[in-house]
Parts: C-alpha cells; sequence; structure tokens
C-alpha cells in the first residue's frame, strides 16, 4: 500500500547549530561561520529523501519534506539557508514587514519562487509577478516624491499591486472558503485578475482611482468568500466584470 507522506521540519537551522557544536567539540576543520564544511551534503541528503517511489505492488507511494530555516536576523545570505536553497523545490519567505502590515499568510512574493510547474498559464504568472515587483518600486519611490509626484500610469500600476497582493496572495484564515482553496477555483480567479492587470484603466484622477480599486477590493473580498458552485458567485463575479467595462480605455 502506497501512502503519501508529509514530513514537517521545524526548524532545520537548530539541527545545523547542533552539528555545528559536535563538529567543534570533534575538533573538525570549520567551514564558513564555523559550521562542519560538509554542511551543505547533509542538508542535501536530508531534502533528497523527499520524492515518489512506485513499490513492489504497484502502487505509488510519496514524502514531501517541508522544511523551515531561521537565519539570525533574517539573513538569508547565511549558510545555512544558502545550503538549503540549493537543493529545494521551492522557497516561501516570510516577511517580517507583511507580518507588521497585517498581510496574511506573512510570504514575500518578490522572495519566494518555486521550481515547480505552475497550475496557471506561465504568461499570466509573468505578468503578475512583474506588476507585483513595479508596484513595490513605485511604493518605495513615493516614500520620496510622495504620491503628487507620481505619474498616473506608474499609480495605476501601484494599485493594481495592491490590488492582487489584497485578494489573491492574502488569506482569511477564519473562512471556511477562503481559508483552503482548490487549485481550479485557484485558476478561474488568477484568470479573472489577469483581464483586470492587463486592462487600460482611464481615470481623471488619481483619488478616481484609489475609490475604485477600493470598491473593487471590498467586491472581490467578498467574492473569496462564496462558494464557487453557487449562483452568488457568479453574480459577484458579473459585478467585477461590470466595473472594470465602466473605467476601462475604449479605442
Amino acid at each position: 500500500m502506497g501512502l503519501d507522506v508529509l514530513l514537517l521540519a521545524d526548524s532545520t537551522s537548530r539541527w545545523a547549530q547542533a552539528l555545528r557544536e559536535m563538529s567543534g567539540r570533534l575538533e573538525e576543520i570549520p567551514g564558513e561561520e564555523a559550521f562542519p564544511a560538509y554542511l551543505e551534503s547533509v542538508i542535501a541528503a536530508f531534502y533528497e529523501r523527499a520524492g515518489i517511489v512506485v513499490l513492489n505492488d504497484g502502487t505509488l507511494g510519496s514524502v514531501t519534506i517541508g522544511g523551515t530555516v531561521s537565519p539570525a536576523g533574517g539573513d538569508f545570505e547565511e549558510p545555512v539557508t544558502q545550503s538549503t536553497l540549493k537543493v529545494v523545490g521551492a522557497f516561501h519567505g516570510l516577511s517580517r514587514a507583511r507580518s507588521d502590515a497585517r498581510r496574511y499568510p506573512a510570504i514575500d512574493p518578490l522572495d519566494s519562487w518555486s521550481k515547480y510547474p505552475s497550475i496557471v498559464p506561465t504568461d499570466q504568472l509573468e505578468q503578475a509577478k512583474r506588476i507585483l515587483r513595479q508596484g513595490h518600486e513605485v511604493q518605495e519611490m513615493m516614500k520620496v516624491v510622495e504620491e503628487a509626484g507620481t505619474s498616473m500610469d506608474d499609480f495605476l500600476i501601484y494599485l493594481k499591486a495592491e490590488y492582487l497582493d489584497a485578494v489573491y496572495l492574502q488569506q482569511d484564515a477564519y473562512d471556511e472558503v477562503d481559508g483552503a482553496t482548490s487549485a481550479e477555483r485557484q485558476k478561474h480567479v488568477f484568470n479573472v485578475m489577469n483581464t483586470i492587470l492587463s486592462s487600460d484603466l482611464e481615470f481623471g484622477e488619481k483619488d478616481a482611482a484609489r475609490r475604485f480599486f477600493h470598491s473593487l477590493t471590498q467586491v472581490t473580498r467578498d467574492w473569496n468568500r462564496v462558494p464557487m458552485d453557487t449562483e452568488e458567485f457568479k453574480l459577484t463575479e458579473g459585478r467585477i466584470h461590470e466595473m472594470l467595462a465602466e473605467v476601462a480605455r475604449h479605442a
């Protein structure tokens, strides 16, 4: 009988620190930051235990490993983090800034990555990542020149990035629907997000743009809490498309 096993390791940093203590007592030649020189190979050997295997009876079994690394001071350049990043298939970087801003889950979309195939089209994913990155750059720029010194085009990119973050990257863990979303729903919702992100919007002033995205965010958040196989889900999605049509630039 094949089983799918999930192994959660919290925290591999503590394990690596124990290896450093043992290595020091054994008077082994130290590596970077006094960790043993073989740290990278030991970490790789642990994560390489994950995978899928075909058993003798033809069934499949799998082991998935989810490990956490706790770098001192949040330094991602320290040896344990770097050795881990070389062998894992995905990385979710937690952000203190997102946590302080109450943006949960506090996973930084700009620092995080995955080598696994995406459930959404690659071109849509790349566009979303580009808008998030550009939106962050505009946000940093506005800290210097303020909103008044920002062009309307840059301001709209910032608002789109904030919208995507608020309604797709963030989740309400206390809501039965939004707390655990199926892959089918994720793909459907992301397709709607892509339509909004790729739309050319027209506003007379920045306040109007801000009010629009504020209203759109509220409607979409309500949509996230509605079961997919209901009439309310379809009606709310229709409302989102109607709101978009009202501000879309017509050629």
